[in-house]
């Protein structure tokens, strides 16, 4: 659908049927998998009583929210809400190691400045040296010095291109249409597995959980461990 006078019912309807036709040219199953392994993790940190409930509840959402914004062909919306969920998922993690900040961040509103980069170069997190704080065999298991963190600071960079608009990340710049995009919407779906894989490494990491099988699928596909 082109745009010249456009009505409400007109987007909705492109819409709906950009929704049908990513359900039938698409199986959707990885991206379940990453919803249930979302909050696999949800619970298995909150069964844990550790107090990052909230921010946990926002990971999910957010999740679930991405992966509807891209099945309706909002694909660049959809992008660049990457950012934020790769954004509060580094911070519930180190809220985990850091309850004072965390306190101060849930009960006095605390502005939320902690960006990955600043988090990895402040802080050193998920360098190998912050990482050997709780899991100190992790030289035998990183592919190289500082893969986890190198692999943070480089997802948050393609996402920042997305969120200010860098030339290349733009989809619209042939034609402006409401349609249904297979290339944008299996390039969303790389960037989502790729920018959830950092929570997914960082929790199989802190709380030395390997076990599930979705998880560890996602995991490998960051490069960052040995198989």
């Amino acid at each position: 659908m082109s745009f010249t006078k456009i009505t409400l019912n007109q987007i909705l309807e492109a819409q709906n049927k950009i929704h049908e036709e990513s359900l039938d040219k698409n199986d959707l199953t990885d991206l379940l998998n990453i919803i249930d392994s979302t909050i696999y993790i949800q619970e298995k940190i909150n069964d844990k009583s550790l107090d990052v409930a909230p921010i946990l509840n926002e990971i999910v959402s957010d999740v679930i929210s991405v992966i509807s914004t891209a099945l309706q062909g909002h694909y660049r919306l959809a992008t660049s809400g990457l950012r934020n969920l790769l954004e509060i998922s580094c911070s519930a993690i180190f809220y985990l190691d850091h309850p004072i900040e965390y306190k101060l961040y849930r009960d006095f509103d605390l502005k939320a400045d902690k960006y990955v980069s600043t988090l990895v170069n402040e802080y050193y997190f998920f360098k190998t040296i912050y990482i050997k704080t709780f899991y100190p065999n992790i030289d035998t298991l990183q592919k190289e010095i500082d893969s986890c963190s190198l692999y943070l600071n480089k997802t948050y960079a393609k996402l920042c291109d997305v969120v200010h608009g860098r030339y290349l990340t733009l989809t619209k710049t042939d034609e402006l249409k409401i349609e249904y995009n297979q290339i944008q919407f299996s390039k969303f779906k790389t960037m989502l597995e790729y920018t959830i894989g950092s929570l997914f490494l960082m929790y199989t990491l802190k709380f030395n959980d390997f076990s599930n099988q979705n998880i560890m699928k996602i995991v490998d596909k960051t490069n960052t461990l040995k198989k």
